[in-house]
């Protein structure tokens, strides 16, 4: 079924698309001690919420794909957004039910539906743009991933601090409606509909097909390895922060805006030089230095001088560099891809799988200990330059 050719997607929704599951991943985590305290679970428990959250998160990636294939970009943004609403009220009727497991159950579900505006503001993007102007466009919209994550910490440290912390999963679920009304605004991305795209078999042989593409799995790990910085930083700051350095929640909301200025800088950076270098020149560029600048962290870590200055500013110079990476892998990996949507739900899907390993494993290694953070950065950014020089040999080959 073809459909009428559509204008390109407006640039601020696509942001709020793309930023929609990591503010409902980050929101709460001010809120993780408070959360600790009140159903008396350990911090490793406690961390699980951000684990279940990424677990629905990746395995969302892949039904979205047929369903936009099937349906078009914007029914199937209309069904995802309503299923986050519903995951994050069930959040917050964890707290008078005074349900663990039901706050873990709802974190999945309001992950499932979150991560369509991810899926689909990147298959959007691949539908619209070629690879130069998409990665233009990525860079820019990396923004969104410095501002609003960032902001939401700030904010979820506030609502914390004024309200409590099931308050804040009740505001995710407002911003869920407003996402949802303002998604009507966006124009249909896809050329055609395909009739067979949720035949199993098509399903099995589409993915098939993506998971055999080395350029785009290689590229998958390393945005990955990426992820699991982000997340393990957003899971383990507010331990160091709030129960080892002895912040506030409000404050340490607020001083969760510094890696947001880094990686703010870093997205403006990426946009400005996009196409005046290779794409795997930059993508050393970036994870050499964020290796490099990881030592600003560890050093006075492994010397037990930890405090506010310690954890965040490092975090700043990190997300500078992150940015590079970030803006460049997705269009590189995509590029080998025929079927945009299937690419894309693949790229994502491997990389947030990733991310849930590496929180799993580190919810296992010594969870209070405050060093486990930046050794753990050290081994990713060393993951990520063995799969650089893994996709250098693919590209020459």
């Amino acid at each position: 079924m073809q459909l009428a050719k559509s204008d390109k997607p407006q640039f601020t929704l696509l942001l709020l698309l793309v930023s929609f599951a990591s503010v409902g991943a980050v929101l709460f985590t001010p809120a993780l001690p408070s959360i600790t305290t009140f159903f008396g679970i350990s911090v490793a428990e406690a961390q699980f919420t951000i684990t279940a959250y990424l677990i629905g998160y990746a395995i969302g990636q892949l039904p979205y794909g047929p369903l936009a294939n099937r349906y078009g970009r914007k029914i199937t943004l209309y069904i995802g957004i309503s299923l986050a609403i519903l995951g994050s009220l069930l959040c917050a009727l964890a707290a008078p039910l005074m349900s663990f497991s039901l706050l873990i159950f709802a974190r999945v579900l309001q992950a499932l539906g979150a991560c369509v505006g991810l899926k689909i503001s990147f298959t959007m993007i691949a539908d619209v743009y070629e690879q130069t102007e998409a990665t233009k466009m990525i860079s820019r919209i990396l923004i969104a991933f410095a501002i609003m994550p960032g902001l939401a910490v700030a904010l979820g440290g506030w609502i914390t601090h004024l309200l409590n912390w099931q308050s804040c999963f009740y505001f995710l679920g407002l911003f869920g409606i407003v996402v949802l009304w303002l998604s009507t605004k966006l124009p249909e991305t896809a050329a055609s509909l395909d009739q067979h795209a949720l035949k199993v078999s098509s399903i099995l042989h589409g993915y098939a097909v993506k998971f055999k593409n080395k350029r785009l799995v290689t590229s998958a790990l390393m945005m990955g390895c990426g992820t699991s910085v982000v997340y393990v930083f957003a899971a383990k700051a507010p331990f160091i922060g709030i129960d080892l350095i002895g912040m506030t929640t409000d404050a340490f909301g607020n001083y969760n805006l510094i890696p947001l200025l880094g990686m703010l800088f870093g997205a403006l950076l990426s946009a400005k030089i996009a196409g005046r270098f290779s794409l795997l020149y930059l993508l050393l560029t970036g994870i050499v230095t964020a290796l490099a600048m990881t030592l600003t962290m560890l050093i006075p870590f492994s010397m037990g001088k930890f405090n506010a200055l310690t954890l965040f500013f490092p975090m700043f110079l990190i997300y500078i560099a992150q940015s590079l990476v970030f803006a460049n892998i997705s269009s590189f990996g995509l590029a080998s891809a025929k079927n945009k949507s299937n690419g894309s739900a693949v790229l994502n899907f491997i990389n947030l799988s990733t991310t849930v390993v590496a929180l799993i494993l580190l919810e296992f290694i010594y969870p209070e200990s405050a060093i486990v953070l930046p050794l753990s950065f050290v081994f990713f950014f060393c993951m990520m330059l063995f799969l650089w020089w893994r996709l250098r040999k693919l590209s020459v080959s």
